[in-house]
C-alpha cells in the first residue's frame, strides 16, 4: 500500500477538522502529499479563474492529474459538506492512490442558528474502501494526455494557484513508518 495514501488516511480527518472548527465552515479542501509536505489547495478560493467558475469538477479532474504529475504525487484526498434526505449534513473525505486504493469515510457535522459550524464527529461511522462519495475522485490518477494548450491553461492556473497552495512539514516518521 502506498505509503502517503496511509498517511492521508490517518492525518488529513484530523488535520481538516481543526480547520473546519477554526473557521466554522466547511470549504471544499484538495490535498496530496510526497515525501517532504502535505500540500492543501481550496478550490473555492479562486472565483477570478475558470471565466469566474473557480475549480469545477471538470477542471478539478484535469488539475489533480497535472499536479500528480507535476509532484510525482502518490496519494490524493478531497474533503466537501454534503447533505443526506434526512438532511443530515457530513463531511464526505475520499481518498485515492496512485495504485488504486480507495478510502472514503463520513464525519457529520452541527451548524448553530448562524450557520456556523460547532462541531465535528472526531471518529468516522461511515466508511468504504470501495466507493467514493464524490465522483470526481474516480478520475484521479487517470492518464490524460494534454493537448499543448490545455497543458498551458494548466500551467498557468498553476501559476495562479501556487501562492495560495498550503504546505504542511510532514513528520518523516509518519510517512516512513
Amino acid at each position: 500500500m502506498v505509503q502517503e495514501f496511509e498517511y492521508l488516511k490517518n492525518e488529513f480527518p484530523k488535520i481538516y477538522r481543526y480547520i473546519v472548527l477554526q473557521h466554522k465552515a466547511v470549504n471544499s479542501v484538495i490535498t496530496f502529499c510526497d515525501h517532504e509536505n502535505q500540500y492543501l489547495l481550496f478550490p473555492g478560493m479562486f472565483p477570478d479563474v475558470n471565466d469566474g467558475k473557480g475549480i469545477t469538477g471538470d477542471l478539478e479532474q484535469y488539475f489533480v492529474n497535472f499536479l500528480a504529475d507535476k509532484y510525482n504525487a502518490k496519494a490524493f484526498a478531497r474533503a466537501s459538506a454534503y447533505v443526506l434526505e434526512d438532511q443530515t449534513t457530513f463531511v464526505g473525505f475520499d481518498i485515492r492512490s496512485v495504485d488504486g486504493d480507495v478510502w472514503s469515510q463520513q464525519n457529520n457535522f452541527e451548524v448553530d442558528g448562524e450557520g456556523k459550524v460547532v462541531s465535528v464527529e472526531e471518529i468516522f461511522k461511515n466508511s468504504s474502501s470501495e466507493n467514493h462519495i464524490c465522483p470526481t475522485v474516480n478520475a484521479y490518477f487517470d492518464f490524460i494526455e494534454f493537448p499543448e494548450d490545455t497543458s498551458q491553461y494548466l500551467n498557468d492556473l498553476f501559476n495562479q494557484i501556487k501562492p495560495n497552495l498550503h504546505i504542511i512539514k510532514l513528520d518523516k516518521k509518519s510517512i516512513h513508518d
